[in-house]
């Protein structure tokens, strides 16, 4: 249900509340942020913080804009993803929506929005562990332990991965790939992997971008710098690309979560069925023309996308997470961006769009934003935990979860809220888990060379 003008105003109340205390913390008024914003950009900017915003706040009619909520991260040096979590707009909510939500077609999900500062809970090796069995309970092996900040897990293991969410209509690698499956792909090729024209498709899955967007598909090298995606089982068209002016390779895909429980049933659109002419890889700077080519991609009306933006701002609860189909259309014809994060949120989610993508079409500099963390009391960021810093430097040596980790190489900690929707089970224990990668004679073909199963 959306918000009472009541509700409305006592949040935006609390927002402007909010804002005092955290330009306190940086010994600022709103006036001096008012006066060092008409400095930056100028009193006719978007960027403008005008003196009387808590009043206005305060009125219920209104709330800072997208350029303006970067002016308070540059003025403040804080963050500005911890700047719109003050607001109520939580970018990580971008990756779990894209899980969340049917995708038509292959996305890249942002690995790069997970919050290097939050609390997550983490694991150790139960006491008297012993060497893993081939198939096993995980709450049989490991337990919960101290929350840790995310950082310091994840610099550990940060391999610069890319993750796509494989699309139900463009499943070209079907059935070694899943409908809904998300993939990890490694950028690095290694050269003896690099394509030669032998007729025969490659062993690998790639990852390649074109003009319709992205496939996950193997390979045939039909020429010099020509190639041409691989259904094993499908009937999509063949259509030869150029390397790199009608296609791109992104990487190879050495991993795969595969959800079996809500699996997804493959279709070949008419569109990829019949034999179609590629075009050049493009890259649009203005915010219209990008979105008007992803929403193609994605096969998307504007009434349809209208439609799954109501679906988003339901999930979330807020109604300033839906887009009208006017507003799509005005966005997309008149290069204009939308006034409220919330609503970019909603733009990235529903097209697989990468955030840094999109800031910097509306002519947002990333770089300008601060880079400083909020104090976890102004972005409700617990639990905090006595000498959690030295608990974060400590693993215990050589037990299952060390072993577990190597294997993986990467935790892809952007996905922690997404393991509910995913997996179809709304309250997952480790005990719903089970290591299976002991397990030489897989059970099923599904569990061929698989490390964990549901």
């Amino acid at each position: 249900m959306p918000a009472s003008p009541r509700q409305k105003s006592r949040a935006n109340a609390d927002l402007a509340e909010s804002i005092q205390s955290i330009l306190a913390s940086r010994g600022l008024t709103l006036y001096q942020a008012s006066q060092r914003s008409e400095t930056l950009y100028g009193r006719s900017s978007p960027y403008f913080l005008p003196h009387n915003l808590y009043y206005d706040l305060r009125g219920g009619t209104f709330s800072p804009s997208i350029y303006q909520f970067l002016a308070f991260s540059r003025i403040t040096g804080y963050r500005l993803s911890d700047w719109l979590r003050v607001s109520g707009a939580d970018i990580e909510n971008i990756a779990w929506l894209q899980v969340s939500l049917p995708s038509p077609r292959t996305i890249l999900l942002d690995s790069s929005l997970a919050d290097p500062y939050a609390w997550v809970p983490w694991l150790r090796n139960k006491v008297g562990n012993v060497p893993a069995p081939p198939i096993a309970p995980l709450g049989q092996l490991l337990e919960l332990s101290h929350p840790r900040r995310l950082r310091y897990l994840s610099e550990r293991n940060n391999r610069g991965f890319l993750y796509a969410k494989i699309g139900y209509q463009d499943a070209l690698a079907f059935p070694d790939l899943l409908p809904g499956s998300i993939v990890r792909v490694n950028p690095d090729i290694p050269d003896e992997l690099l394509l030669r024209a032998n007729g025969t498709a490659s062993s690998r899955v790639f990852l390649i971008e074109h003009c319709k967007g992205l496939f996950c598909c193997r390979l045939r090298t039909v020429g010099h710098n020509v190639i041409m995606p691989v259904s094993a089982q499908l009937s999509y068209a063949q259509v030869e690309f150029r390397l790199p002016h009608e296609a791109r390779l992104l990487g190879i895909v050495d991993f795969e979560l595969r959800p079996l429980l809500r699996a997804e049933q493959p279709e070949v659109p008419k569109e990829l069925a019949r034999q179609w002419k590629p075009r050049p890889l493009s890259r649009e700077e203005k915010v219209g023309p990008l979105l008007r080519r992803a929403r193609i991609t994605m096969r998307l009306s504007l009434r349809e996308a209208s439609r799954v933006s109501r679906k988003i701002a339901d999930i979330l609860g807020d109604d300033r997470y839906f887009i009208s189909p006017s507003s799509l259309c005005d966005y997309e014809l008149l290069s204009t961006a939308p006034r409220h994060f919330q609503k970019a949120i909603t733009l990235c989610s529903l097209y697989g769009l990468r955030f840094q993508t999109f800031l910097k079409a509306i002519w947002i500099v990333p770089e300008e934003a601060g880079s400083e963390p909020m104090p976890d009391f102004f972005v409700a960021r617990f639990p905090h935990v006595d000498s959690a810093e030295d608990l974060d430097n400590k693993l215990d040596g050589g037990g299952f979860l060390e072993q577990l980790l190597e294997q993986c190489e990467e935790v892809p900690f952007f996905l922690r809220g997404s393991i509910g929707p995913f997996s179809g089970l709304e309250d997952a224990s480790l005990d719903d888990f089970f290591w299976v990668g002991g397990k030489y004679d897989s059970l099923h073909p599904y569990l061929t060379n698989g490390l964990l199963g549901l």
